[in-house]
């Protein structure tokens, strides 16, 4: 059982080649060297079009050799209440099937994770993420998650299942935190509110992140998947490390400043 691609055309190229041409581009651009200490990645996913550059930035600092990556996505279509780990055998783009990894899927089934097919449907904040791992690492098998319910206690208790099946002092594992950042306010106010997350981020702190969230202070609709990789990298002996590697909001592309979404790409360090 495959999940067919659902956004291809619309957030990024339809056709293999444009598609693997895109992504190759943007690691070039971003022009920094694969840093073995790197595992976990925050990264944004409107169309490439207005986020393709900066998500880039993080993608081409993941290091060599991965062979699983897992990637969280909060939900945009369907109400999902704690997680949904997709169970199928491989999730295809214009790039051809990338193949699910069964032992870290049946892991976190057993640990109570179960699969809802309809979250994973439509849901475009996983599925942009996938051609960045087909291009870096054609052999990787990928653990598409998605995660509905947006708090520390249960980021935690996420990443406390991850760490059992996939801990990040393996070297191979990557997760990936699918989110964006504030939507539609004029930009003054979204890089206020943005660099409030920012800051929670780079303070490994993800109480403070569902803090602003909860009181508006801050957005973003991936706040979950982004708790859930900094818990799952303190749970490494608490030894690790963010930075954020790269900002930028829709403006740069629409220019539209009085209603733009602020992107983010960030880095999470071991040791």
């Amino acid at each position: 059982m495959s999940r067919r691609p659902a956004v291809a055309g619309m957030f990024y190229p339809a056709d293999p080649g444009a598609l693997r041409s895109k992504v190759a581009g943007f690691l070039a651009e971003a022009g920094g060297a694969p840093d073995g200490s790197v595992a976990g990645l925050v990264c944004p996913h409107a169309g490439y079009v207005y986020s393709g550059r900066t998500a880039g930035r993080a993608w081409a600092m993941a290091p060599e050799g991965i062979r699983t990556v897992v990637i969280i996505s909060p939900c945009h279509r369907v109400p999902v209440s704690g997680a949904s780990v997709f169970a199928g055998d491989a999730y295809e783009t214009p790039l051809g099937p990338a193949k699910t990894d069964s032992f870290v899927v049946s892991g976190l089934q057993t640990r109570g994770f179960g699969y809802e097919p309809s979250a994973h449907a439509w849901e475009h904040a996983e599925e942009v993420q996938v051609p960045f791992v087909q291009v870096r690492w054609p052999e990787a098998r990928i653990v598409p998650i998605v995660q509905g319910t947006a708090t520390s206690a249960f980021s935690a208790r996420l990443a406390q299942a991850l760490l059992e099946v996939a801990p990040p002092d393996g070297g191979d594992t990557l997760v990936v935190a699918s989110s964006d950042l504030s939507h539609y306010h004029p930009i003054e106010t979204a890089e206020e509110m943005d660099h409030r997350f920012i800051e929670a981020f780079e303070a490994r702190d993800p109480s403070m992140i569902e803090s602003l969230v909860r009181s508006g202070r801050a957005e973003a609709c991936g706040a979950g998947p982004v708790m859930t990789l900094l818990h799952w990298a303190a749970s490494d002996d608490g030894m690790f490390s963010t930075e954020l590697v790269a900002y930028d909001t829709s403006a740069s592309t629409s220019g539209d400043r009085m209603a733009v979404v602020g992107y983010m790409a960030g880095v999470v360090r071991r040791g």
